[in-house]
């Protein structure tokens, strides 16, 4: 039997192990960002913020962009970038920038901030609004600013999140009682049709002094518990809707940054996963998957056993579902 055995350096003492319905987030050292001209100030001021973007996306972390650190490299942003350009929407001309992966990662892992992979969680949120003047659920086609703000702000922060369908069989099961008034179980029913890891409870509606939110999280895998407690719980009033958003984004982020992100300990740590019978296509998709995980700094295959290519499915499905952790 042919074996291959991995040795994985980890740069962290905690790794979470993601659930099956993992995706994973492509553009996260893309960037763009309104400019005010063409010219090499505005161009250079751009590149700063869009820099900054991109660190916000690859770490996840709210204070990455307060580390003295990495507060001292976005004036170097231009050496970071690998192509930028021009382009105007709506009247206004933005630009795209895209910047080289490993020396973002370099910088995060050296000013000790926290690397989020690739491999995001999906969560799937029920959202109340009052828009135009009519309580409504938010559905995934919906072509209204709530749906249009989160859009965005998935793309910006980096996180994925799902809307309900809201066809029959949803409007059979919840009303927008059920989510305003945090009745869980119904809403967990509701959700188990969706290929999710979280779902979420929410609300944006108006108030005398500006927007008010509320946010609750669950995690899917809980569905069938008797009593949901949710995994975090927020509510406030901000300004305005945009606010709302990003406050409810950011709740987000803190909790799967706490969960997943992996921050460089300093101490690397050294794991080794065996392979059975797998082919030379096979031996391929491991090291391009290796290469992308944040959480391990190098990899080597240290030896090679036999000849045999019988296939031993559970050891790839076990990798590339990632449900390994390193220890």
């Amino acid at each position: 039997m042919r074996k291959l055995f991995f040795r994985l350096i980890s740069c962290s003492l905690l790794l979470g192990c993601l659930q099956a319905n993992a995706v994973e987030v492509g553009q996260l050292d893309q960037a763009v960002v309104n400019v005010a001209s063409r010219s090499d100030a505005d161009r250079d001021a751009a590149l700063r913020e869009a820099l900054g973007n991109v660190l916000l996306k690859n770490s996840g972390a709210r204070g990455v962009l307060s580390n003295s650190m990495i507060a001292g490299r976005l004036s170097q942003a231009s050496a970071m970038v690998t192509q930028f350009g021009y382009f105007d929407e709506q009247g206004q001309l933005k630009i795209r920038a895209l910047f080289e992966h490993d020396k973002i990662i370099e910088l995060l892992r050296t000013a000790g901030e926290p690397v989020w992979g690739r491999q995001r969680p999906l969560t799937l949120f029920w959202l109340a609004t009052d828009s135009d003047g009519q309580a409504q659920l938010v559905a995934d086609g919906a072509d209204s600013d709530e749906r249009h703000l989160f859009a965005e702000a998935s793309s910006q922060r980096g996180i994925p999140v799902l809307f309900p369908l809201m066809d029959l069989d949803d409007l059979q099961v919840v009303n927008i009682n059920d989510v305003r008034g945090q009745f869980v179980d119904t809403v967990a029913t509701a959700s188990n049709r969706y290929q999710a890891d979280y779902f979420a409870l929410g609300s944006i509606a108006s108030a005398a002094d500006g927007v008010r939110y509320q946010i609750a999280l669950y995690a899917k895998s809980a569905t069938n518990q008797p009593f949901m407690l949710p995994l975090i719980s927020d509510q406030n009033t901000v300004a305005d809707k945009p606010a709302a958003v990003a406050a409810i984004m950011l709740a987000l982020s803190d909790y799967f940054v706490s969960r997943y992100a992996v921050a460089d300990s300093g101490e690397s740590q050294q794991t080794t996963v065996s392979f059975a019978g797998i082919t030379q296509k096979q031996l391929v998709e491991i090291e391009a998957f290796l290469k992308q995980l944040t959480a391990v700094k190098s990899f080597s295959m240290s030896q090679l056993q036999g000849i045999e290519l019988a296939i031993d499915c559970s050891c790839l499905a076990l990798l590339m579902s990632l449900k390994i952790c390193l220890d």
